[in-house]
């Protein structure tokens, strides 16, 4: 709130800032009164002349006595005033401004013109008279240059690129130039078409900026179908000629843009001061504009007021940072494509080298596969063989080729499981799960296999552990588990499985004193194709860890190892604990 509060102070204090400098500036000016004597002191600066009489309805009179050193003199008309019948006016250039004042010095002189409201009249030297009115024109065109330039970049861009704030954008500037077209043709226009006219072009140049404030800023003070009816009775009040109805209307709805810029920096949106400080300038120029009609008596306009009026370059600082605005976000879009960019292309590398290395993988796998296949056909091939020549050598060799078989069935099974793991083809058979029970009797299953080798296995499994799961796809994981133990565990080592409850989980620890794996080895040893360094072989398909932890994680849990080399690992597996 006092961030907003301050931004409206300043932006506020800028726009009056520039009006009380537009009455200073104006008041630097010479001012002639009715009846007064006209010297050539300041003469060259526009003398302003006020105090106008109105002899009769729309006739204004205006008298006033030249010194000797006066010397040639030009009277410069306003938009909406002609001269009366006089002698003294000659008409000086075909733009129905400048007329040529025949005088006598230390003789009277009386001016009489044809206006509306009170005439807006300077008298100036004959020289000077053309200076201004040829810098008025070059005014007009270089800013007439700088918005059709604007409009025409912002055009290029709505082509290729349709947005809704640049459309609005256009649609400003597109206000701005044909209005200062239509200025610069017809300077003087005195038919009441032309000056309803340019009554509505000056509504929406107020109207225009408030659209394109809340669409590059996405800020509405006002709900929509209010918003209308607020347009509507705007360019309504904002087009009735009379002065002290039209202003304020005017006032109010270029303030009202710039509550739409303070709220956006409210919001956070900092680069809205981009278009906060231009608006807050052009405001107080706008300002300036009106001021004239107002017809006050501490505000009476001077030659270069009047030509910075007719310019029209009041709205270029508010362009001027549009575009900066505009451009700015274009900048922001185009850094945000260069930062996708390398993003894709960081992440199409690191998929390409992951796909290298999962070619490899496979590749490494298949060789393994082939050679686990190999040794045990190559057996039983042999067996058959000797068979074939020695029938009685069958009680012999029956255990071997039985053994070699039964390899070849789980070899057979893990490779199938593995595949169908992968494609995410395995379906659960979920139920609530007692997986200490579970464990045990994997333990139970396991124990000859252990004592056969001479391995010592101890359980531990008192306490409950309901879980949510497949009962069989969990005692899967758990065999394979202690398989893997028993495979890795030396005769007469010891191998030991617990079951307890931990911070709402589940744990079931595998712990053997077999030869432990190395530090560089752990990360990878579930991975799929993993191919351990350990120097001894074991008879096992390599694949019971990777299926393991693939089924712990169908079952939204993990398996987590610990282990040191030469001291046996510990494989734990956790799972979500159900409430009791």
């Amino acid at each position: 709130m006092r961030r907003t509060r301050w931004f409206s102070f300043c932006s506020v204090l800028l726009t009056v800032g520039m009006i009380v400098l537009g009455f200073l500036l104006n008041a630097r000016f010479p001012v002639l009164r009715n009846g007064g004597t006209l010297s050539a002191e300041g003469l060259h600066r526009g003398i302003a002349l006020t105090d106008w009489i109105e002899v009769a309805p729309q006739e204004w009179e205006f008298s006033f006595t030249p010194a000797p050193d006066a010397g040639e003199l030009v009277l410069c008309l306003a938009s909406r005033t002609a001269p009366g019948a006089s002698a003294v006016l000659t008409a000086a250039d075909s733009s129905g401004e400048l007329y040529q004042l025949d005088t006598v010095s230390d003789e009277p002189v009386t001016l009489t013109v044809h206006a509306e409201r009170l005439p807006r009249a300077w008298l100036l030297p004959t020289e000077h008279a053309s200076r201004w009115m040829e810098t008025r024109t070059l005014l007009q065109l270089m800013a007439l240059t700088a918005f059709v330039t604007i409009a025409l970049v912002t055009l290029a861009l709505f082509y290729y690129k349709h947005q809704r704030e640049l459309g609005c954008f256009l649609l400003y500037l597109v206000i701005i130039s044909g209005w200062g077209i239509l200025v610069y043709l017809v300077p003087v226009g005195y038919s009441a078409g032309i000056q309803f006219l340019l009554r509505l072009l000056f509504s929406l140049a107020v109207l225009a900026p408030l659209w394109l404030c809340q669409e590059l800023t996405g800020v509405r003070l006002v709900p929509p179908r209010a918003s209308i009816v607020m347009t509507a009775a705007f360019l309504l009040l904002s087009c009735i000629p009379l002065p002290w109805v039209r202003v304020p209307v005017l006032v109010l709805g270029m303030f009202w843009c710039m509550a739409v810029l303070v709220r956006a920096v409210e919001q956070g949106q900092r680069p809205a001061l981009l278009l906060l400080i231009p608006c807050a300038v052009t405001t107080g120029f706008r300002v300036w504009v009106l001021l004239p009609s107002l017809e006050l008596p501490l505000f009476i306009e001077s030659i270069p007021f009047y030509v910075f009026r007719c310019a029209r370059i009041y709205d270029l600082p508010f362009a001027l940072g549009c575009m900066t605005f505009v451009c700015r976000q274009f900048a922001l879009q185009f850094d945000r494509t260069e930062q996708l960019a390398r993003e894709l292309d960081a992440r199409v590398i690191e998929r390409t080298r992951a796909l290298t290395e999962e070619t490899e993988a496979r590749k490494s796998m298949m060789l393994n596969i082939f050679h686990d296949l190999r040794s045990p056909l190559f057996a039983v091939s042999s067996g058959l063989d000797t068979l074939e020549t020695a029938p009685e050598a069958l009680p012999a060799l029956l255990p071997v080729l039985q053994q070699r078989v039964e390899f070849l069935r789980h070899l057979t099974e893990d490779l199938f499981l593995a595949a169908k793991l992968e494609q995410k083809q395995v379906m659960l058979n979920e139920d609530r799960v007692a997986l200490n029970e579970a464990a045990a009797a994997v333990c139970e299953s396991c124990r000859s296999e252990a004592e056969k080798k001479g391995v010592l296995l101890s359980a531990d499994t008192t306490a409950s552990l309901p879980v949510w799961g497949d009962s069989t796809r969990l005692q899967q994981i758990i065999q394979n588990l202690l398989t893997n133990a028993i495979h890795y565990t030396p005769a007469g080592g010891n191998i030991t499985v617990t079951c307890k409850a931990e911070g709402g989980s589940a744990l079931v620890s595998v712990q053997d004193t077999g030869c432990g794996i190395a530090p560089e080895d752990q990360a990878a040893v579930f991975d799929r194709y993993f191919h351990t360094t350990a120097n001894s072989k074991h008879d096992s398909t390599g694949l019971g860890l990777t299926i393991a932890q693939e089924l712990a994680r169908l079952h939204h849990g993990e398996i987590l190892l610990e282990s040191e080399v030469g001291k046996g690992s510990c494989f734990t597996l956790k799972l979500p604990l159900l409430s009791v």
